[in-house]
């Protein structure tokens, strides 16, 4: 019996599950069957977006024709399951230097005075509402967490850049110089 190997994989920006196997006509007519596989020729395997329901057409449309190796796939998901649970905290600060050990709380629980602390930049709180408006937004346009976790990065180092500068204020030309400052 022929083997399938699962894998994560990173394609176009998207989550998907790598699908990985000597040349078999039987499992490609089974996966392409399922219509959500394709196959990459830049990564050179079958894949389909990483969702529970995806997985199980792949998984049913193989039963009998390969035996599945998806320990890669169950690590990758538990590694990920554990970043979910710590990810999106925020430390809350007094910005004093003997304030070495920062609460996690809620960005809506910020109280005057106080700087955030956003993934390793600090935010100064006249924009203490960005990135919790920014993380908003973006899930309501369906982007992958992926991109999510990516801009909302690059606007925290903006944001810690800017300081105390009000980034509802900002201009294209501001944005260019800073892009510029980037680069550079």
């Amino acid at each position: 019996m022929k083997e399938v190997v699962m894998k994560p994989l990173q394609h176009r920006g998207q989550e998907c599950i790598g699908l990985y196997f000597d040349i078999s006509f039987k499992i490609q007519a089974a996966l392409q069957k399922t219509k959500v596989v394709k196959f990459s020729a830049t990564n050179k395997c079958w894949y389909t977006a990483l969702s529970k329901e995806n997985y199980n057409k792949v998984f049913f449309a193989l039963k009998g024709l390969a035996s599945i190796e998806k320990s890669a796939l169950q690590q990758y998901l538990a590694n990920k399951k554990k970043e979910n649970n710590t990810e999106g905290q925020v430390l809350l600060t007094t910005g004093k230097k003997s304030d070495k050990n920062p609460l996690p709380v809620k960005a809506l629980h910020i109280q005057a005075g106080h700087i955030i602390v956003y993934k390793h930049g600090k935010i100064h709180p006249v924009n203490a509402h960005i990135i919790p408006g920014m993380e908003q937004r973006l899930k309501l346009k369906a982007y992958s967490k992926s991109t999510i976790k990516t801009y909302l990065s690059e606007m925290t180092q903006l944001l810690a850049t800017i300081k105390n500068i009000p980034a509802d204020d900002l201009k294209p030309e501001h944005l260019k110089r800073y892009l510029v400052y980037c680069y550079e």
